[in-house]
């Protein structure tokens, strides 16, 4: 039977442990905050020294800090959980960080015989608390498999995406979408405004003639039949409407630097040619 523990036990960390404590599975936990440990006793995890500490007494390990820098820290720094992993321990990497991060984490403890795979998280704490976190796993699939029991007592599903840093690329473009949309309709306001429309008005708008997103049609956009990703302009949209959009809003004096950059690549996507 694993033996699981938690270095990280912030918003996301104790979220996650609130899923085990519901499954049962008691951790072992450590942050460097006292408020993130006191975080990770409410939710049944036995709190102890040091993420070396840790992972002395675990056999799968959930790092669940914030960046680049703390995922070294803790993994190969003085105390850290390399310092104090067994052979054959496993570590899961759930923080949204470079891939190549991930990959020097997995070299280093690959010379001790510990495992790594990068384990990313798609939802707010309030949402994993609910049950709805879904991992984006990269690393080898027998890694994966064994992780696997553990990651869906946390989540609603895990999905192995490829080779190790893949779940890092996974998280980081589909972030990378969600993002984008809400930038170009902030960008959307900045033209209605400067053309004289409120921006409630201009959200009322386009929520009420909203039509499917176009993940919910990708044939229409996307050819994958060759093998290559092909994208299909079609006609007005990206030759000419969104060439407009970009030169009515620059004359209006929108700051509209996303748009600009979109109007620049639909043209490019549509083989150069413009029809305004």
């Amino acid at each position: 039977m694993e033996k699981i523990g938690f270095v990280g036990t912030g918003a996301m960390g104790s979220a996650l442990l609130s899923r085990l404590k519901l499954a049962n599975v008691v951790a072992t936990a450590f942050d460097i905050a006292p408020a993130a440990m006191e975080k990770a006793r409410a939710e049944g995890a036995e709190i102890t020294s040091s993420a070396k500490a840790v992972a002395q007494v675990s056999t799968i390990i959930d790092v669940v800090v914030r960046t680049d820098a703390a995922v070294l820290d803790c993994t190969l720094g003085s105390n850290g959980i390399l310092e104090g992993a067994a052979p054959g321990s496993l570590v899961l990497l759930h923080s949204t960080i470079r891939p190549t991060t991930t990959k020097k984490v997995a070299e280093a403890a690959a010379d001790k015989r510990v495992n790594v795979i990068d384990a990313c998280m798609t939802a707010v704490p309030s949402v994993v608390r609910q049950g709805g976190l879904t991992f984006l796993v990269g690393g080898q699939k027998t890694f994966f498999e064994r992780a696997k029991p553990h990651l869906l007592n946390m989540a609603k599903d895990a999905v192995h995406m490829g080779p190790l840093g893949s779940g890092n690329v996974a998280k980081l473009f589909k972030n990378m979408v969600t993002a984008s949309e809400a930038l170009i309709i902030y960008e959307a306001l900045q033209i209605a405004k400067a053309g004289g429309i409120g921006y409630q008005a201009a959200l009322d708008l386009m929520q009420r003639t909203r039509g499917p997103h176009v993940l919910d049609r990708v044939e229409m956009r996307f050819d994958l039949s060759g093998g290559d990703l092909k994208f299909n302009t079609g006609t007005n949209l990206y030759d000419k409407d969104l060439p407009l959009a970009a030169e009515v809003g620059k004359s209006l004096g929108a700051d509209i630097p996303v748009v600009e950059a979109l109007a620049k690549l639909g043209i490019k996507l549509n083989g150069g040619k413009c029809s305004i």
